[in-house]
Formats: structure tokens, sequence, C-alpha cells
């Protein structure tokens, strides 16, 4: 694991198609889904953990882990971009950044991603962002990135820029095959997201059950 992790969640998508915001969906065991997705996560953010959301109904969620911190957006009207730019701003190095609406997210899925991001040669690091590939689409909400990439982020703002991906072409980028993930968590279960009731209601039906849904490609914004 590397040493300087920061786990950022987004919880800051406006959540048209499910009606409410997704991170204060009821998961099962009384939890908002936003916490649901912390404890799955915890042990990756054993040092801290920064929230970017704008909601203040967020931030007084009394479940938070100690010590976890709550952005609102320093670049309003800017989207997912912006709210990484916002959690980067915070983080002293290595962020693995997730969305808050991934039920099913596992810590195993970011381990490896650390291990490719712990990959050297000589004289310095190698790589900036760590991005999974899943059928054939980059899952940027499931993915590591250094404090190195907010320059480039910021520059891609400042002109305008909203998609996600878009400035993955200006730092060292290493995309992680699906190969390499299924052989983690062979059903993608990690990147399955909700973001209609439909898709919750089933999702926590699995939940309480106990089970896993499997993977369908999602349709987050990238």
């Amino acid at each position: 694991m590397l040493s300087d992790l920061t786990l950022i969640v987004n919880a800051g998508g406006q959540s048209r198609r499910m009606g409410q915001p997704k991170a204060l969906l009821p998961a099962p065991g009384g939890v908002p889904l936003l916490v649901h997705v912390l404890r799955r996560l915890a042990p990756l953010a054993a040092a801290r953990a920064i929230i970017v959301a704008n909601d203040p109904a967020i931030a007084a969620l009394a479940e938070l882990p100690p010590g976890t911190r709550c952005l609102a957006d320093a670049y309003p009207g800017t989207g997912t971009l912006g709210g990484i730019a916002t959690g980067l701003s915070a983080a002293p190095g290595w962020a693995a950044v997730v969305a808050c609406d991934l039920p099913f997210v596992q810590a195993a899925v970011f381990t490896h991603l650390c291990a490719v991001a712990a990959e050297q040669e000589s004289g310095g690091d190698r790589w900036d962002a760590i991005v999974p590939v899943v059928g054939g689409y980059e899952e940027p909400l499931h993915a590591l990135y250094h404090a190195r990439c907010l320059p480039a982020i910021t520059a891609r703002l400042a002109a305008g820029a909203r998609r996600v991906i878009s400035f993955m072409p200006d730092v060292r980028t290493c995309y992680v095959d699906e190969a390499a993930l299924r052989a983690i968590d062979p059903e993608l279960r990690s990147f399955v997201n909700v973001n209609t009731p439909e898709e919750w209601a089933a999702v926590r039906e699995v939940l309480a059950a106990g089970g896993i849904a499997p993977h369908e490609p999602g349709t987050g914004e990238k």
C-alpha cells in the first residue's frame, strides 16, 4: 500500500436520474450509501479521507469516520473534473478517487492499482495516474491520481474542458486493462454503479441478501 494515500470520494453530483442525492441513499444496515462505500474502502483510508460535496446534509452525517474532511467544490459548475481537482488540492501525494455510487467497490482492486503506482523507473516516479479500463472505457472515478496531476487538471478547467478524461494525455497515465482487473475481481463487481431508483432497488436487494450483482458497463460521466 502507498504510504501517503488519501481516499477521495466524489459526492457532488446532481443525481438527476436518481431524483435524490446518491450519497444519502439508505443502504442496508441503516447507513447512507456514502458511509457504506467508506466502510468498504476502510483499509485504504487509515490516514485520511476526503469527501467532496456541496450538500450540507452530507457533511453533517454523524456516521462519517473521525477525521474525515468534507470539502465544498472549489470549481463550481465544472462537474466531476472540478471535484477531482478540489480533492487533489488537499492530497499530499497519491489519492484513490472514487464515486459515492459504487455499492460493491472493493479495496482489493485499489490495492492492485497502488502496486502499479509504486512502480518506479531509475531516478523517479513512473506514473501520475493509474486508470482502469472496463468494456473499452476509462473508469476515472475508480482510479488513482497523484497530486502532480493537479496543474494539468486546472489548466484543462481554465480552457473550458469538462470531460473527466481530458487531462490524461497531459500526464503519465497507466491504463490497467480488464484482464488484469478480472484477475482480482472476476465479475468486475467493484465497478457497478447506480443511477436510477430502479437500479438502486435491485442493488439494495442484493446487498440485503449478502450477494453481489454482476457488472454492467457504467454510464457515468467520462
